[in-house]
């Protein structure tokens, strides 16, 4: 316990020095966490088919829920498409998971759930009396595909689509622009592009106005394709499946946007641009009408070569979960955004 408490304050005394003052809380409860989601009051994390809710007051856990099965309050996933998904922005939790939609309430009681006759369709959120998904096509040419869906997840409208990163027999293409669709206040910001453009659409779908930002993108490497091919070669994954996944294709530049985030009537855009010998991470800040209002970075720590552990950003703060390998614990790190 001395050593696990010296490896937090030499953590945060590192942080400190780097600019950013961050705390750390141990987690005991988590073996492999994959995302972060939070409401006012609570912070969500995901791990494979299982739900655990802490109060975002002391970070205690409050409740741990589902499994692995296909009973009412049990998931089913699919690594290849997506992990677990959940949404935690309206009275419920709604959990997207292979082929259904469950809903619990925000102490983890399940009230229902909704099978879907497409099981590609994924990260489904409410959108005003509708819902947003992103439905996968695998035909001749793979798509992702974002439709506007009814109450029981049948398609409405499709709103934009991209080709999807890997097309057999044509390869993958490394470091394409992640697609991803924020739904807020009865708008939605999509951030589809390898450029820094945030589109706006109001609830009729109507683009009300795009947020841009002239960013000088990150270079790629020789060196970032080395990591990046011995990621594919040795993440379980992806080894292999490694030589169907051949040619390899990589971009000149990184796209802008890594992560975009929405809190606090503030839009976070974590970008792939990083200094200090790659240890903290670029973040751009605007108001909600895009209004570009300061640059900071932050440490954003990585798992891999290619890949930050899981993080999120709620009110002002960057939370991560990171692992001390050493001591197989993992440690909640929580760091203001000044």
């Amino acid at each position: 316990m001395i050593k696990k408490m010296l490896i937090i304050l030499l953590t945060a005394l590192f942080t400190t020095l780097l600019g950013a003052e961050t705390k750390v809380t141990l987690m005991p409860d988590l073996m492999r966490p994959e995302a972060l989601f939070f409401d006012n009051t609570q912070m969500y994390v995901t791990e494979g088919t299982s739900i655990f809710i802490y109060s975002l007051k002391d970070f205690k856990l409050i409740k741990k829920f589902g499994k692995r099965g296909e009973g009412p309050q049990e998931f089913m996933i699919n690594p290849q498409y997506s992990p677990l998904f959940i949404d935690v922005n309206t009275e419920d939790i709604i959990v997207n998971s292979f082929a259904k939609l469950s809903w619990f309430t925000k102490e983890g009681k399940f009230k229902r759930e909704l099978k879907l006759s497409n099981p590609l369709i994924l990260l489904i959120q409410p959108f005003g009396e509708n819902f947003v998904g992103i439905r996968f096509s695998i035909g001749e040419k793979r798509m992702q595909i974002l439709n506007l869906y009814d109450d029981k997840i049948n398609e409405l409208k499709e709103i934009t689509k991209q080709e999807h990163f890997f097309q057999p027999g044509k390869g993958l293409r490394v470091l394409d622009p992640l697609p991803y669709t924020i739904p807020k206040d009865n708008k939605l910001f999509l951030a589809w592009e390898k450029d820094l453009v945030i589109k706006v659409l109001d609830i009729e779908l109507k683009e009300l106005y795009a947020i841009k930002y002239d960013l000088e993108r990150r270079k790629v490497t020789e060196e970032d394709k080395k990591e990046f091919i011995n990621f594919l070669k040795t993440n379980p994954a992806t080894r292999d499946v490694f030589e169907l996944l051949k040619p390899i294709h990589f971009p000149e530049y990184y796209p802008a946007v890594q992560t975009p985030c929405i809190t606090g009537n503030k839009i976070y855009v974590v970008t792939n641009n990083r200094e200090d010998d790659r240890e903290k991470t670029e973040i751009l800040l605007f108001d909600m009408e895009g209004k570009f209002l300061k640059q900071v970075f932050i440490p954003i720590k990585m798992n891999t070569p290619i890949q930050p552990y899981p993080f999120n950003i709620h009110e002002g703060f960057l939370y991560q979960v990171v692992e001390d390998e050493e001591e197989e614990e993992w440690a909640l790190h929580m760091t203001e955004i000044k």
